[in-house]
């Protein structure tokens, strides 16, 4: 057997196949082993500023429970659930983001949502996460002023 300058053995041609034939038959099962429920995601990737009733954090990080789905009631409002950085620039994929999307608003926001709620899919997604926001808490605020227009009562402001 040859070995390397670090005298490492190498390994030959039909080692080396061996190797990459095995990875082709792991890989795919690690990754369905891998697989995270939506409320496994947000604990990994949201919990740690929205707290673990997606309360937020008072002046700091809105509240999701009981103030998301109000989002959906304005113009842009959908939108901007998936644009906002967090989500938008998350390491969550584009089917991840709508499973946890959708997670929130019937777990936290289930007297809020629009009777003619549509879930989130991964398409809708990866077709908002491409269009950045500029200036998030303008988005926001304007987004709130609708909703206060509309006669909707928030969480907070």
């Amino acid at each position: 057997m040859k070995t390397s300058v670090s005298g490492v053995p190498r390994l030959g041609h039909t080692a080396r196949l061996a190797l990459v034939f095995a990875a082709t038959l792991i890989l795919p099962l690690s990754s369905a082993i891998c697989a995270e429920s939506p409320e496994q995601l947000y604990v990994l990737n949201c919990w740690g500023c929205h707290l673990p009733q997606a309360q937020g954090i008072p002046g700091t990080v809105p509240p999701l429970a009981d103030a998301m789905a109000n989002f959906l009631r304005v113009p842009g409002g959908r939108a901007f659930l998936v644009q906002v950085p967090g989500v938008s620039s998350s390491r969550l994929n584009d089917e991840q983001i709508a499973e946890v999307l959708n997670w929130l608003l019937v777990t936290f926001n289930k007297n809020e949502i629009p009777k003619d709620f549509v879930p989130y899919n991964a398409e809708e997604v990866q077709r908002y996460r491409a269009d950045k926001l500029l200036n998030v808490g303008a988005t926001r605020a304007g987004l709130v002023l609708k909703m206060r227009q509309q006669g909707i009562k928030l969480a907070s402001p």
